[in-house]
């Protein structure tokens, strides 16, 4: 069951792989023999719904950078034999689940077939409503005496359903289920429903629960003329079925293939005479004559369990489970068995096709940035002497900005701010006089509005309360591009750098100078793999591309 759920699995990725169809490709870059295509930029890029032209550009801008640096990364190691040993790794998993994804086509997907008369019938099946009553037993015996008795007493029927029926749901509701379509039942039960006359009591049915008794009552087809557009849901849905049980049949056939035959008594002596090292690590080479036994023949030869652990490594199946009896017999099974397709698709002429070659090095180009990163990062040195001078050098950055509470009396009439102002000193009621006069209205007259400030504020609302120094004071009368203002300070809250607090520092300072450095030196080695290989970028195609992708997204102001 494990190894179906295997193959199951593998099988999706199939389906996914040869959904859709080829798009014409072209390079928007080049490094190093490596080929930046559109194909990539289309698979990472996805344009942020309801944002600006500009916005939408300046994150497509990052990602086209960000992807150009990882091919450059990857071709540069590559070319230095420099890619490191996880990755090359991925590649070689890569490229065999391409072989998975060929073999499973021709033994699962093109054998999948469903015709328009099947469809038609499921359709059908589905619009058909039924009425209906069954008695379910165990055993057949019962089934037929039972049935004996309705052929004479059909009236009894109720009266045998609470009896003998062992369906609880509706055994004392004389064996009535619920109206039900195609579907929605077990095949051979809904099989018989379709079929059998109605009120006519039925023979005992055989299914997967037991024996029914069935009777209908009632068969209604409803309305079928929206089969048109219904169809391809139904074609989806059979096929997968299909696909299911076609799954079953190509393991079995891709199993008798490989002609596997393992030798549970070998595996026994090999555990036996295993030798670990002082750090518990299995010594092969340690071993005597056990290292040379036959543990599983199949048609790809006989192999020791030397042999295993090679293939193992060089075909990405990890590491060889030297536990336990059972389970190095199921990885030397998962191991056979799928070297035995990957050796079919290749006899197959599976070759890696240039869309499938385009997967991988993305794939890889990404991954290998991802490494690179993680490695410089492990071999940066941090310490709190380092980390309080980076916090000293760039205390801007970890300073939380100051900001105001304030109400605000605006108004382009510079003549009616300043009577304002002149009748603050009559009756000193702020808020009142700027529901009166002020243009701008605060969202709530029980609350102030707040402002941040920012190097480019131009309101001057922040500055204006600064130089005022103290709550509940009124500032005297400025100009800004919303008209005359004057302001009244409820809350003032001065620029305030993050206290150096141990989480602080072992959180978002250590990660933020991390990240500094890493771009540091990540980007001084991307400049270096530029001058160092060949490396140009079609700047006129990306901006087509990014004009074409951009023109179908909605903007707002």
């Amino acid at each position: 069951m494990v190894r179906r759920y295997i193959v199951a699995a593998m099988l999706l990725t199939v389906i996914l792989s040869f959904a859709g169809c080829a798009q014409k490709d072209y390079p928007l870059a080049e490094a190093g023999g490596k080929v930046f295509y559109a194909s990539y930029f289309k698979k990472l890029f996805v344009p942020m719904p309801n944002a600006t032209f500009e916005e939408n550009k300046a994150k497509a801008d990052q990602v086209f950078e960000n992807t150009l640096k990882q091919i450059t990364a990857y071709a540069y190691l590559e070319k230095n034999n420099m890619v490191p040993e996880n990755v090359l790794q991925m590649k070689v998993q890569q490229e065999n689940n391409k072989l998975i994804e060929y073999v499973y086509k021709q033994e699962v997907l093109d054998r999948v077939k469903v015709s328009e008369k099947e469809i038609f019938e499921t359709y059908k099946r589905q619009k058909t409503t039924i009425w209906s009553q069954h008695i379910l037993t165990k055993e057949k015996e019962l089934a037929d005496s039972i049935y004996g008795i309705l052929k004479r007493s059909p009236e009894r029927f109720g009266e045998m359903a609470a009896l003998f029926s062992e369906d609880t749901n509706n055994k004392n509701n004389e064996g009535n289920l619920r109206e039900f379509s195609g579907g929605t039942f077990v095949k051979e039960f809904e099989d018989a429903c379709m079929k059998m006359p109605v009120g006519v009591i039925s023979k005992p049915v055989k299914t997967p629960f037991g024996y029914h008794i069935i009777r209908v009552n009632k068969r209604e087809l409803k309305d079928m003329s929206n089969y048109a557009n219904e169809k391809k849901a139904i074609e989806g849905s059979l096929k997968k079925k299909l696909t299911n049980d076609e799954v079953v049949k190509s393991e079995k056939r891709l199993r008798d293939l490989a002609k596997m035959n393992i030798s549970v008594e070998n595996i026994g002596k090999v555990l036996s005479a295993l030798k670990r090292d002082s750090l518990g690590n299995v010594v092969l080479d340690s071993m005597g004559t056990e290292k040379d036994l036959v543990v599983v023949s199949s048609a790809l030869g006989k192999w020791n369990i030397k042999t295993v652990d090679s293939i193992t490594a060089a075909e990405g199946f990890g590491k060889v489970p030297y536990n336990s009896p059972d389970a190095l017999k199921n990885h030397i099974d998962r191991l056979v068995f799928f070297k035995t397709i990957y050796e079919k698709g290749r006899r197959m002429g599976a070759n890696m096709t240039g869309d499938f070659k385009k997967d991988i090095e993305l794939k890889m180009a990404i991954v290998t940035e991802q490494q690179i990163v993680k490695d410089i990062r492990s071999s940066i040195e941090t310490n709190n002497d380092i980390l309080t001078e980076y916090y000293k050098a760039n205390l801007a950055k970890f300073t939380e900005k100051g900001r105001v509470g304030i109400y605000i009396m605006v108004n382009d009439d510079s003549m009616k701010v300043q009577m304002v102002k002149d009748s603050l000193q009559r009756k000193n009621d702020f808020r009142h006089f700027s529901k009166l006069y002020s243009k701008v209205k605060p969202k709530e007259f029980s609350k102030p509005d707040y402002y941040i400030y920012t190097e480019d504020d131009t309101t001057g609302y922040y500055k204006a309360a600064v130089a005022l120094g103290k709550t509940n004071k009124v500032s005297g009368i400025f100009k800004n591009e919303s008209g005359y203002n004057m302001i009244k300070v409820m809350d003032l809250t001065p620029p305030k750098p993050a206290e150096l607090t141990e989480t602080f520092i072992n959180g978002t300072l250590k990660n933020e100078y991390l990240k500094t450095v890493t771009d540091s030196i990540t980007n001084a080695e991307y400049e270096k793999a530029k001058t160092e290989m060949k490396f140009v970028v079609y700047k006129e195609k990306y901006e087509k591309l990014l004009e074409e992708i951009l023109s179908n997204t909605k903007e707002t102001k």
